[in-house]
């Protein structure tokens, strides 16, 4: 893990400085959260950073930017590691980019990736910022091809500390379902009957409809962004609109293999990522702020290598304050 850890490089921010702290590899946010909690005891302020893995998924690790030297960064890594037990690295991004030119043309690839980073919240956007809110609430529409017929799925998310709630209409394509945990409790609803259910388990079935796992190469994208291959890229051909960077190679390798941008605003209008499976691509349109730091596309239309083809459309993603009273009763 740490090797792997050590590969990623920086490039969301111009000026950045040269050293930088990781620690830990959490299953799940609310374990790094804890791991947080220890190190603010200690004087350290940590941010929970979102990754994926190739072969093994996502995991949330804890960084301290913003070290200007080794001492510095060194000092910091002995203190994160006493007091959070965590296997702790100094790493350095190699200097930062060089200052983007006026001109878009005039851009290095580098350059074009910080100012994507910037555009979709910078490192405490997207699903970091999410995290920070008290109640989320997320509604999409998922349309998709079973057997011989599309059909569309409505799925009604809620999420308020550690308590969930995810409402799914079928339109007929199957079973209507509430699916309800607490800190004490959880059951799913179909029709009349009403079903207890493992809390864990009912946890992470619930969070695959999350809007860090529906949207997550829009919330995830600044830490996508830092992958080792991202600082092989190079202007390529190809963008139906706009321009693309990538590798440009044979994709034998697993891992981001281009993006598409929109220059006008920075913001994607494509992914292409190759994973054990084959590549899989993301269509993304109409893009909005839904709230500080959390910008999404409110259309994604992704291919996959078998054939499969899926659309989703974002109808609500909101950070509360409060959720609706009795939303978690049974």
């Amino acid at each position: 893990m740490g090797i792997f850890l050590a590969l990623f490089v920086h490039l969301a921010a111009a000026g950045a400085p040269d050293f930088y702290v990781e620690a830990g590899a959490f299953a799940t946010r609310e374990e790094a959260a804890g791991a947080v909690v220890l190190a603010k005891k200690a004087g350290l302020s940590p941010r929970i950073v979102k990754r994926f893995v190739v072969n093994h998924g996502f995991e949330f690790v804890l960084v301290i930017d913003g070290l200007g030297d080794e001492k510095t960064a060194d000092t910091t890594a002995a203190a994160l590691e006493k007091a959070t037990s965590l296997h702790t690295f100094v790493l350095s991004p190699g200097g930062a980019p060089e200052p983007v030119a006026p001109a878009d043309e005039a851009r290095t690839p580098a350059q074009w990736v910080a100012s994507v980073a910037e555009a979709l919240g910078g490192p405490s956007g997207g699903s970091d910022a999410l995290a920070r809110g008290a109640v989320v609430h997320f509604v999409f529409e998922r349309t998709l091809r079973v057997g011989d017929k599309e059909v569309t799925f409505t799925q009604d998310y809620w999420r308020d500390g550690t308590n969930r709630r995810l409402d799914v209409k079928t339109y007929g394509a199957g079973t209507d379902s509430v699916a309800v945990t607490t800190a004490a409790t959880a059951w799913i609803k179909t029709g009349a009957t009403v079903t207890p259910r493992d809390i864990g388990v009912l946890v992470g079935t619930i969070d695959a409809f999350s809007p860090e796992s529906i949207l997550t190469v829009a919330l995830g994208a600044v830490d996508m962004l830092h992958a080792p291959e991202v600082q092989r890229f190079t202007l390529l051909e190809g963008a139906e609109n706009g321009l693309r960077l990538g590798t440009g190679g044979d994709e034998s390798s697993e891992g981001l293999a281009w993006i598409d941008i929109d220059p006008k605003t920075s913001l994607l209008d494509g992914v292409r990522f190759v994973t054990g499976a084959g590549p899989i691509e993301w269509d993304l349109r109409t893009w909005k702020e839904v709230a500080p730091g959390v910008v999404v596309p409110m259309e994604i239309h992704v291919r996959r290598a078998d054939g499969r083809h899926e659309t989703v459309k974002v109808k609500t993603l909101e950070i509360l304050s409060k959720s609706p009273d009795g939303e978690f009763a049974p």
